[in-house]
């Protein structure tokens, strides 16, 4: 920031632009881009036909020589009688801020990667489960029809016209030795029993495949109507390897009307928080339990994700939505994921909160403008 007299002699600068710049020269033009004086200067002019604040856009000269660009705003100071007397100069590094969303959407990126890295093997076995069973079963079925249509051909022979010489006794003799190959009690019971196993096992996949649809979700720029409490089903879903064998989750979804949001975005923070309850409970003695609960509040959805796990430590509460913090080992954990989950909340116009007792457990409390925030782009 600096003051400017009406001419552009500097009157004051503060040290963030002392530190930027190192002062060079006593105007402030002087420490603007040659190229951009003029366009600068019209910008300026304009600003003092019309006193109110203008922005113009130029690139800034630093310490080491370089120039970056800036949003530049000027905001006329005047005295009683409406004379222009200063100028208020605010520079906003527009390169800095498109390197922090560059470097924002490279950590979001970084933690879907490390998220599909985890979520794969856990998938891979889910989906591989039913599919052994209906594929042994598909073997069976197969065996079963062999000897099915071995014992109808025999039946087929023993009334075919051809063997009218044969007698009854005989023919029946030769159907029973036929039925007893097939072993046709055990055929009737069992085939019945691997269709039911096999259209469960592909039913199994079909929901793991429609979970990972909705999961993988791929987000327009804009904020569309979707079901949360659906998300947060599939998301369960899709995670299920990663808590199954360390808890038990509960669901108590309440009736939400659909939210209006960027859904993709929304499931990374719902398994972060459901990969991250699992992880909190991986020690403890006992089977844990994660409860996932949704609810309206007035104009907002209001979802939590509670854990009865260890807790987390006073000390360090304040520093969980920190980008790189975690308190997870090496290589488990990037420390993205709740950063970013803030980030995508903020986003979104709502909040995501946190309540933690040592011994108890903790909670993350989300909540949502249920009509979405205006022009949110994440």
């Amino acid at each position: 920031m600096w003051v400017t007299s009406v001419p552009g002699d500097i009157v004051y600068t503060n040290p963030r632009a002392r530190d930027y710049t190192g002062q060079q020269g006593s105007r402030w033009d002087s420490i603007v881009h040659p190229d951009d004086v003029e366009a600068l200067r019209c910008g300026w002019e304009a600003a003092r036909l019309e006193p109110e604040a203008h922005v113009a856009e130029c690139r800034i000269k630093r310490t080491d020589g370089s120039f970056r660009r800036h949003s530049v705003s000027f905001t006329p100071v005047c005295v009683d009688d409406g004379r222009l007397q200063q100028w208020i100069v605010i520079a906003t590094d527009v390169e800095q801020n498109a390197e922090a969303r560059r470097a924002e959407v490279e950590a979001r990126h970084a933690l879907k990667l490390e998220s599909l890295g985890r979520l794969s093997a856990g998938l891979a076995h889910e989906i591989n489960t039913p599919i052994q069973f209906v594929g042994d079963n598909t073997r069976f079925l197969a065996e079963a029809y062999q000897d099915m249509l071995d014992l109808l051909l025999v039946y087929r022979a023993c009334l075919a016209p051809t063997t009218g010489e044969v007698n009854w006794d005989e023919r029946i003799r030769r159907a029973h030795e036929a039925e007893i190959k097939a072993d046709i009690e055990y055929l009737a019971i069992e085939i019945p029993h691997a269709v039911s196993q096999s259209l469960e096992g592909t039913e199994r996949v079909a929901s793991l495949v429609r979970s990972m649809k909705s999961f993988s979700y791929k987000d327009s720029t804009e904020q569309a109507y979707a079901d949360l409490n659906e998300a947060i089903r599939s998301t369960v879903t899709v995670a299920r390897n990663e808590v199954k064998y360390v808890a038990d989750v509960v669901l108590q979804l309440g009736e939400l009307p659909d939210v209006r949001c960027h859904l993709g975005d929304l499931n990374q923070v719902f398994l972060n928080l459901l990969v991250n309850a699992a992880d909190a409970l991986t020690d403890k003695d006992e089977r844990g339990e994660i409860r996932i609960s949704s609810a309206t509040d007035g104009p907002a959805a209001v979802i939590r994700f509670s854990d009865n796990g260890p807790g987390i430590p006073e000390d360090i509460q304040q520093s969980i939505f920190e980008p790189f913090f975690t308190t997870k080992g090496i290589g488990k954990g990037t420390g993205q994921g709740l950063a970013l989950a803030r980030a995508v909340m903020e986003k979104h116009g709502g909040s995501i909160g946190m309540r933690s007792v040592i011994g108890e457990g903790t909670e993350f409390i989300l909540r949502l403008p249920i009509d979405g925030k205006q022009n949110a782009s994440v």
